[in-house]
């Protein structure tokens, strides 16, 4: 599988990332795009850019929680009414993939590369995949499935995603009781090798999910290490200081995780977040390279959704594993909107996984 070049890429952002879809995007020659129905607005924002070409089968994927406030059942709905009436319905179509089972496992990922599997078998010159509204467990397997698929067919992958700097919705989310392995980044783990592997975990932090980590730590096998990341630069400039105060306890008595140990990555910047994780696996590598020790590292993209973008990133160009906990219900704790629009977000990118862009490209050793 190739991967994605930690010395070159085609980023945009923001006002390029809309001139980019315009002028490259609209006019390609056959574009597959796979987004969700999601529930913040910004969700609506990359299908609504391509809806002046014909040559675009638009697949969104309707995630299934046991658990969700009818207000924003309703909400989902009335995005997806929005989605059927702006695009072309010959060329749209919907499928729900369940989340947990009965059992309460989680099956979002391997559900998601199914359905996906079956759209990624047509020829397509380009492929575009919206994170902007999609769970982490489904949408990082679609994209690692992609990047195979891209990459053997010489098709062009584009990674998207959008968002606001401040949440427009109130939401509190509803957490599974495991922790499981991202379909199709498990690597090594949960395996018989898994013994002897030093490990170093970087979870994500963001507000209110100190119960998910607490269900992910006892997990890891042979934990050396914690290294949480926190986000700065921030649209709250606080934001940093009242997550270590929030997670003080954990920090200190749990992980064991000094103020030397914490990594610091831009909120809005998921290259920033790439290069970060990197450069902390990379050195580690160094360092145990001259033993007979292995180690690896763990990622738990919990937090801000486009810096977890970088978290995937890292994930794949250094086959590291990812451990998370599935989110099973929404509630809405604020008032839900009664109108539905397509608007410009604060932050968004596009970044240029595989393709032309790539083909003279030789990844960094």
């Amino acid at each position: 599988m190739s991967k994605f070049s930690r010395s070159f890429c085609v980023a945009h952002q923001c006002e390029e990332a809309r001139e980019f879809f315009e002028d490259v995007l609209c006019v390609a020659e056959r574009v597959l795009f796979i987004g969700t129905v999601g529930l913040e607005a910004s969700s609506l924002y990359f299908p609504m850019l391509l809806r002046g070409s014909t040559q675009v089968d638009y697949r969104f994927i309707v995630e299934k929680r046991p658990s969700v406030d009818a207000g924003l059942v309703e909400l989902g709905g009335r995005h997806r009414a929005y989605l059927e009436a702006s695009l072309d319905v010959d060329r749209t179509a919907f499928v729900e993939v369940a989340v947990v089972a009965d059992d309460g496992a989680t099956v979002a990922g391997r559900n998601a590369v199914i359905a996906a599997g079956k759209w990624l078998n047509a020829a397509y010159s380009d492929i575009v995949i919206d994170a902007t509204g999609m769970s982490r467990g489904t949408c990082f397997p679609i994209i690692k499935q992609a990047m195979e698929v891209a990459t053997q067919r010489g098709a062009n992958l584009h990674l998207v995603v959008a968002g606001e700097k401040k949440r427009t919705l109130q939401i509190r989310s509803e957490t599974n009781d495991r922790a499981d392995w991202i379909h199709g980044f498990q690597g090594r783990m949960w395996s018989d090798q898994a013994d002897d592997i030093m490990t170093l975990w970087v979870p994500q932090l963001s507000e209110r999910i100190s119960g998910a980590l607490s269900r992910m730590y006892p997990v890891l096998q042979n934990l050396s290490e914690v290294c949480p990341i926190l986000p700065f630069p921030a649209y709250d400039l606080r934001r940093g200081d009242n997550l270590r105060s929030e997670y003080r306890d954990a920090l200190q008595n749990e992980w064991e995780a000094g103020s030397l140990d914490l990594i610091y990555a831009h909120e809005t910047d998921p290259l920033d977040v790439f290069r970060t994780v990197s450069k902390l696996h990379n050195t580690r590598m160094r360092v145990f390279g001259g033993t007979d020790q292995s180690a690896t590292t763990v990622l738990s993209p919990n937090g801000w959704r486009v810096g977890s973008v970088g978290m995937l990133l890292a994930a794949i160009e250094h086959d590291l594993p990812m451990l998370y906990v599935e989110t099973v219900g929404y509630s809405c704790e604020g008032e839900i909107p009664e109108t539905i629009e397509s608007k410009v977000p604060e932050v968004s990118w596009h970044l240029w996984l595989a393709g032309a862009p790539y083909a003279n490209v030789t990844n960094s050793p």
